[in-house]
């Protein structure tokens, strides 16, 4: 069976998303909201290669159209169709829009002239077959398009959708020039994303990543399928929209996938891999690809932006509690830890998010909450020891690059106490670089943090994320840390 789709399924449409009052206050908007969701529900069975599954499957996607096509040609209100006026009335004056004769329209339609000259003229009342002929007339437009599309099919059609998208305003060139203005100024604190934004940078990182250590421990040590029950003893069996936002080299993401798809019998997710390095994206957005080519229920897509305008994005941002689906954003691998002000991100970042969406996100704990620098340096193990060769690497590159008079580049540590969340602290890689006449500027390449947990859920309560639980790595190597998972609810002060 294959189903033309006029409008994309993979980024879900808005015009689903007519508001809870909407639906509330229209039994028209309620009933045909349902019955479009039906549809596109039917349309998602597998008949298999069983020949009578499918013809009956077939029957039943034409029996729900009908269905729309009736609702909108006899009850929809006007200002969206002629819906109070009487039938003739609709049918001439879309005839007339469509420049047809009435012998054209008897002709397409297969009735006779004779019998649409009494239904325009209200001497005839309108039989159901007669109303459905007429509805199959392409250039009449009787019902929109878009009242009875269907999602592609994914066996025929996902390999040719379009499944990467650059965001509005996006600008990758105008952010390397600012880069290079900060290298070339008197130093100063780099945003954390543009130390991944060039190519070289993006495979430093990589390396980074996949050497042996920190990076690969924290992997292996990923609670994965803890993680997966709990989503799926959440959310029960409906489609999944997961939003991977700085998603790196995009491995951890795959894997969380991977854990999920195991839970669920007929799975249905949407994954998007949104990141600032075009780099980066593309070998997440490969690795996803290549990992889930051959599954029909995941359907891979990779955005080019920055997820601090995550609210700009529309297409993302539904209402996942009406159309039989859940989104999870993810932000795995420490990103959160690399933000300049974390309560500022979630609540800005994530004010598009709707009641029931998911956040999750992986966190270092601190080995102590005192914010006293002394104390810090002499209990965090990293501290010990200076910063790493692929680090220094990594962190070094884009001041090699674009720093015009650089002529030598060392790193430190440097303590930050001074965190909006209760109890944490930041370690920040300082690039001190050396210029002709032995002078020297700093820069704050990146920073990391750490946290007491009960501090983070406490931040995330404020802006309506209830906390579903803290699932700890394993293994004697990953150093102490968590998984937090979230569901968006009312503040408190608004229930």
């Amino acid at each position: 069976m294959e189903v033309q789709a006029a409008v994309s399924s993979e980024f879900p449409s808005v015009l689903l998303d007519d508001g809870d009052d909407a639906l509330a206050s229209s039994p028209y908007r309620a009933a045909m909201f349902h019955l479009r969701q039906g549809l596109h529900a039917l349309s998602t069975l597998s008949p298999g290669s069983d020949d009578t599954k499918r013809r009956e499957l077939e029957r039943l996607v034409k029996m729900q159209t009908q269905v729309l096509q009736l609702l909108h040609v006899h009850f929809a209100p006007e200002g969206e169709s002629s819906g109070l006026q009487q039938f003739g009335e609709v049918l001439r004056q879309h005839r007339v829009d469509a420049g047809l004769t009435q012998e054209q329209v008897a002709d397409f339609a297969g009735l006779s002239l004779s019998y649409v000259c009494k239904l325009e003229q209200g001497r005839k009342p309108p039989a159901r077959k007669a109303v459905l002929a007429l509805c199959s007339v392409p250039d009449l437009k009787l019902v929109p398009t878009e009242v009875t599309a269907l999602p592609a099919v994914r066996e025929s059609s996902y390999r040719h959708a379009p499944n990467w998208y650059v965001s509005p305003g996006f600008d990758s060139v105008s952010m390397i020039d600012d880069l290079a203005q900060l290298m070339n100024g008197s130093g100063g604190s780099v945003e954390q994303t543009y130390v991944y934004l060039d190519h070289k940078s993006a495979l430093d990182w990589i390396q980074v990543c996949n050497a042996p250590g920190y990076v690969t421990s924290y992997r292996e040590g990923f609670p994965g399928q803890t993680l997966a029950k709990k989503l799926r003893e959440v959310l029960g069996p409906v489609g999944l929209d997961l939003i991977a936002l700085g998603p790196g080299d995009g491995k951890s993401e795959v894997r969380l996938v991977q854990h999920i798809l195991r839970e669920y019998d007929e799975p249905s997710i949407r994954f998007y891999l949104l990141d600032i390095s075009q780099p980066l994206l593309s070998r997440a957005f490969k690795h996803a690809v290549d990992t889930f080519n051959d599954h029909p229920g995941v359907f891979v897509c990779g955005i080019q932006g920055n997820f601090h305008h995550l609210p700009r994005y529309a297409q993302l941002h539904y209402a996942p509690a009406r159309s039989h689906r859940r989104r999870i954003y993810t932000m795995l691998g420490n990103t959160v830890a690399n933000l300049d002000h974390e309560p500022l991100l979630f609540q800005n970042a994530f004010s598009g998010a709707a009641l029931g969406d998911m956040l999750l996100f992986d966190l270092d704990f601190g080995y102590t909450t005192v914010a006293d620098a002394d104390e810090i340096r002499r209990k965090d193990p990293v501290l010990q020891k200076p910063v790493g060769e692929l680090h220094q690497r990594f962190l070094g590159g884009p001041i090699q690059r674009y720093c015009q008079d650089a002529q030598s580049v060392s790193f430190s540590y440097r303590i930050d106490t001074d965190r909006p969340i209760a109890g944490s602290y930041g370690l920040q890689f300082i690039a001190t670089v050396g210029l002709p006449g032995k002078r020297t500027k700093e820069f704050c390449m990146i920073q990391a943090r750490r946290y007491e947990p009960k501090s983070v859920i406490r931040c995330l309560a404020k802006f309506g994320w209830e906390s579903l639980g803290m699932f700890s790595f394993t293994g004697s190597e990953t150093r102490p840390r968590g998984l937090f998972l979230f569901q968006k609810k009312l503040p408190k002060n608004q229930h």
